[in-house]
């Protein structure tokens, strides 16, 4: 069979997450970020969402290029320290469900495994109920017994059966999910009058347990993406989202979702507004993360 000579199209062949490696289980090292896809859907079209996150992020790899020197967050200002990401995003492809369990124990193996090796598990769902399985694997790696952290933004999956001493903070626009301690329950408008305090909250709820950080699309207002099954209009915007996850980067993040993009339910979807909203926040939390964007610098003055 004689070889393709023509040129190939811009997106051909594999689409890995952030234009990483696609590699294996055993290829991941420690401080790298590890994701995978898990095309599930209860209800709505979710399954399509973890492809759909890697073709909006193939338009933001190019920042993470040893080559690329000047990279800037131009919202906060600061350069992007590109050699310093060169590599540590890498691509396990989607996970396939199981006889027995489904996606819920190949979840929870592969956020087990990429913490025992000193990873970050970065889980491209799927609906919400992906949450409680990548929770499941967190508690697995752990050593100790001190317990594991969820903080959980958007919509929320029956409290993720908190075991021992496992802690949750809730954000989202009802009221208080549960009369248990461990639950720090934070409302929409919380963050939006107050996110410094509200951020500063959660944090210290959490304390120095391992996190898992799950965002939801529900969490973002509606009206700015429509791409939701829950749509939610008193959510976030992108911006106070933007806030948020930027604090929790001070956080010992050690595994994240995202989760409830329906990249096929309206008009606004086809020109991809929900998941680059999306990729854009949690881009915010591995960054800060990662610590890989330069301090601000303040203008001299002659």
């Amino acid at each position: 069979m004689s070889l393709r000579i023509e040129p190939l199209p811009r997106m051909a062949g594999h689409l890995p997450f952030m234009r990483g490696r696609l590699v294996t289980m055993n290829d991941v090292e420690a401080g790298m970020v590890a994701a995978f896809g898990v095309p599930f859907a209860g209800d709505g079209r979710t399954d399509l969402a973890p492809v759909a996150m890697r073709e909006t992020s193939a338009y933001f790899g190019s920042h993470f290029n040893a080559n690329m020197k000047s990279a800037m967050d131009i919202d906060q200002r600061q350069a992007l320290r590109g050699a310093d990401m060169a590599g540590l995003i890498v691509d396990l492809g989607d996970l396939r469900p199981d006889g027995a369990t489904g996606f819920e124990g190949p979840i929870r193996q592969a956020v087990a495994d990429i913490r025992k090796r000193g990873a970050i598990a970065l889980l491209l769902g799927g609906d919400e109920a992906c949450i409680a399985s990548a929770c499941a694997g967190l508690r697995d790696s752990e050593a100790s017994s001190g317990g594991i952290a969820a903080i959980l933004i958007g919509t929320v999956p029956e409290l993720l059966a908190l075991e021992g001493q496992d802690l949750a903070c809730v954000v989202s626009s009802g009221g208080p999910t549960a009369g248990d301690a461990r639950v720090l329950q934070l409302a929409f408008h919380e963050l939006q009058q107050a996110p410094e305090r509200a951020a500063g909250s959660l944090l210290r709820h959490v304390g120095t347990r391992p996190i898992h950080v799950a965002l939801d699309a529900s969490a973002i207002a509606s009206h700015w993406h429509g791409a939701s099954p829950a749509a939610t209009f008193d959510g976030l915007s992108l911006s106070q989202c933007r806030f948020l996850f930027r604090q929790l980067g001070a956080g010992q993040i050690a595994s994240l979702s995202i989760t409830g993009l329906d990249p096929a339910i309206n008009g606004l979807s086809t020109v991809k507004t929900g998941q680059r909203l999306l990729l854009t926040a949690i881009l915010d939390l591995i960054y800060a993360r990662l610590g890989v964007l330069e301090p601000v610098r303040e203008p001299s003055h002659a």
